[in-house]
């Protein structure tokens, strides 16, 4: 007999109308569920004058009011712990995780054993889609405190039948980190796509190899976007399968990942997790069709701690609906910004992540590195945008301004907006070892 083709066969390629059906059944249930334990969600709910009794279709979902995660940390600030929209005894918690808190209060989120045995499920799901297999092993340098990317994935992967080393980066040192790749011979690099420039520079100073000679076959990028032009350096450079995965502490620790088409993240969610896309001006609706854009809002249908309905996570993406060559039914999607970093430039919308895009399509003449000079705190920008990138190593001075001219001008073409490319020797920017942040806040300085 050959390898299974699907973790879960049913559930990822299920006919679309039926899957409708099986969650509509299970989000009723789930909605009286919410009502009777949440005094958060019952209070917003009456508020807009609906109740469980009106959902009898997916398209009654539009009915609720959405929730933020400003809600959701308001309400644990005013009532502690995981807040009012808790909806399981405090002794039926097995796990309390959350986000990260760099912008404020952590937000908490909290897991039954059914919850966990649910992520469980669905960190297969998203892992087999994307081509880990039990027999894998990777090093995890995430931080455990709170982060669902340490503990989470770690205790999801190692029931998956996939080898996992804890090993946080913050405590363990990089020294010490590159030691374990040594010994243990990990197959799968798991990272943000942003630190891969950074531990490939330390690879090649420090241990005198190439990436590529290390013990790596496949590559786990997960918690940014990924281009196509980073997807072919890393590759060439570690000699790995790179594939993007996706998930969020708020909804479901892993949600969706890349087959081996690439062509979108598969979501994974199908019968724990529905989703949406909306107008994110008008918080209407988007039509469903292929290539719809919009921001893609979440509801939890099989979960007993923390439930979100109609959750905005800020992700804006390019959604595809068509069944993929791979057999799944799922939807695919890209993301291609978010909501909350959105700039408006002279009445253009503007994506950050869409921008660096752009530069890194220039590798090798540009290292892929740019920030996004921010003079005032945004999100309207009412003169021509300006963007430090760093030229390549290879690129002689009198090549400089003409490639910024070729930058500024593909900018303008693709991404409607004219900026102001200031280019800047290699090494220049810091090289983060987490996610990225694509803007230098001239005006927090200023403030100092």
């Amino acid at each position: 007999m050959g390898e299974r083709k699907y973790w879960n066969e049913e559930m990822e390629t299920m006919e679309p109308g039926k899957l409708t059906l099986l969650e509509e059944g299970l989000l009723r249930d789930e909605l009286i569920y919410i009502y009777e334990r949440s005094p958060f969600y019952r209070e917003k709910w009456e508020a807009a004058n609906v109740c469980p009794k009106d959902f009898r279709s997916m398209e009654d979902l539009a009915r609720f009011p959405f929730t933020t995660k400003d809600d959701l940390r308001k309400t644990q600030e005013k009532l502690g712990g995981l807040g009012g929209h808790q909806c399981c005894a405090k002794e039926d918690l097995v796990r309390i995780q959350g986000t990260s808190g760099t912008t404020g209060r952590p937000l908490y989120v909290g897991l039954t054993a059914a919850d966990a045995d649910l992520w469980k499920e669905l960190f297969a799901r998203h892992a087999w889609t994307g081509g880990i297999r039990p027999g894998d092993s990777f090093i995890n340098p995430a931080n455990f405190t709170l982060f669902v990317g340490g503990l989470s994935e770690s205790v999801s992967a190692e029931a998956m039948g996939f080898c996992v080393i804890p090993a946080p980066l913050g405590t363990t040192g990089l020294e010490r980190l590159f030691d374990l790749f040594l010994e243990f011979k990990p197959t799968v690099l798991f990272v943000t796509p942003s630190a891969m420039g950074f531990l490939g520079d330390y690879v090649r100073e420090n241990l005198k190899r190439q990436p590529r000679d290390l013990s790596f076959t496949k590559g786990f990028m997960a918690g940014e976007a990924l281009s196509e032009e980073e997807r072919t350096i890393m590759e060439e450079t570690w000699g790995i399968v790179v594939r993007n995965y996706y998930g969020l502490a708020d909804v479901a620790a892993d949600l969706a990942s890349e087959c081996d088409y690439t062509c979108g993240l598969h979501f994974c969610g199908a019968g724990a997790v529905t989703a949406e896309i909306i107008d994110p001006i008008t918080l209407e609706p988007r039509k469903i069709e292929e290539g719809v854009e919009g921001e893609i809002v979440y509801t939890t249908i099989r979960r007993q701690a923390t439930p979100v309905v109609r959750y905005r996570c800020r992700d804006m993406v390019r959604a595809y609906f068509e069944k993929c060559r791979c057999g799944r039914t799922s939807m695919r999607f890209y993301v291609i910004g978010r909501t909350d970093d959105m700039l408006k430039v002279k009445a253009v919308n503007v994506f950050p992540s869409a921008v660096k895009e752009v530069v890194s399509s220039f590798i090798p003449r540009t290292t892929g590195e740019m920030r996004i000079v921010m003079y005032e705190p945004g999100p309207a920008i009412n003169t021509n945008l300006e963007i430090k990138v760093e030229y390549g190593k290879d690129v002689r001075e009198a090549e400089i301004e003409a490639l910024a001219h070729e930058i500024k001008t593909t900018i303008k073409k693709k991404l409607v907006f004219t900026p102001v490319i200031k280019m800047i020797p290699p090494d220049t920017l810091p090289r983060l070892q987490h996610k990225i942040d694509y803007f230098e806040r001239v005006y927090e300085k200023k403030e100092e």
